[in-house]
């Protein structure tokens, strides 16, 4: 339980004599320290808001919501809003600021809060020069059955569509995805938007996706990956296992992404200008040249 969770980056004070008067109800049961910027869940459990961010962080395929085809729309949460699982119960819940609370543990606990802030601070300063954003994804497939004259099961066929739908499309470097090994061409890549194949087949087996972003910008995820070209955190894994009971379903992950600087985007758009002028200058000098990919930007 919450004993074992993962712990964010902190640097720890000597105690005072705060410390030791501190109620355990006022305790986070992340961290096990006084309350700092308390959240409450719509479950009735209390954490530091800093605490509650980070476990949502590192649990994303804990907290897939499972949803119906007709749920498309990119549903962020409002500033200080925290979507997950909880560490003590596992329900999915979302935790809100609790100012109330917040107000109380300072008049209670000034010394011990103040202190509490002041690592708040400082681990902020550690992560100078980054800025996070939200990004919500929708993985899932859609299905459609195919039946034959023959009454046989075995040859009912399935025509399906996975797909991998991201709030943003313009920070995604291409999505790889990997279907059973049984398939023609096991390993297919899009790049552009609808990040999406259709099939048809039989069987029902877990599709395995990698969701690779653009050179600037990271997951902030523990789960997340450095890319095969070296960028940090530039790979996020998925799996999701091929839904044939009617429509098809599909799950949303609310997750983080992180720009190495605040211009990223104006930078990536001069990248891609000058892809393009590189590109038309080789079409004028050989007229038959064909590039990997045209660039789109």
């Amino acid at each position: 339980m919450a004993d074992s969770l993962p712990l964010p980056k902190r640097t720890r004070r000597q105690p005072s004599s705060d410390d030791i008067a501190i109620d355990h109800d006022d305790l986070c049961h992340i961290c096990h320290m006084l309350l700092h910027r308390p959240v409450l869940t719509t479950c009735r459990h209390t954490f530091c808001e800093s605490c509650m961010a980070h476990w949502a962080d590192v649990s994303i395929n804990t907290q897939m919501t499972t949803l119906g085809l007709d749920v498309d729309e990119p549903l962020l949460l409002p500033p200080n809003e925290i979507e997950t699982r909880c560490p003590m119960c596992r329900t999915l819940t979302i935790a809100k600021l609790d100012a109330d609370r917040e107000s109380a543990l300072r008049d209670r606990y000034s010394s011990a809060y103040d202190s509490r802030q002041q690592e708040y601070e400082d681990a902020a300063r550690d992560e100078t020069g980054a800025f996070v954003e939200p990004l919500t994804l929708f993985v899932g497939n859609e299905h459609k059955l195919l039946r034959t004259n023959d009454s046989e099961s075995r040859n009912n066929n399935h025509e399906w569509a996975f797909f991998v739908r991201p709030s943003r499309t313009d920070i995604i470097e291409e999505v790889q995805i990997f279907l059973h090994p049984t398939f023609r061409n096991p390993k297919v890549v899009v790049q552009h938007p609808p990040y999406q194949i259709r099939r048809i087949g039989w069987g029902i087996f877990t599709i395995y996706a990698n969701v690779i972003l653009k050179a600037g910008y990271s997951w902030v995820s523990s789960e997340a990956e450095d890319t095969a070209d070296g960028g940090v955190k530039g790979k996020l894994p998925l799996e999701w296992t091929l839904d044939f009971r009617g429509r098809g379903s599909q799950g949303r992950l609310r997750l983080k992404v992180r720009k190495e600087k605040d211009n990223q985007e104006e930078e990536d758009q001069r990248q891609g200008e000058r892809s393009r002028r590189l590109w038309l200058e080789q079409r004028r000098r050989d007229p038959d040249y064909v590039p990997p990919a045209s660039p789109t930007s």
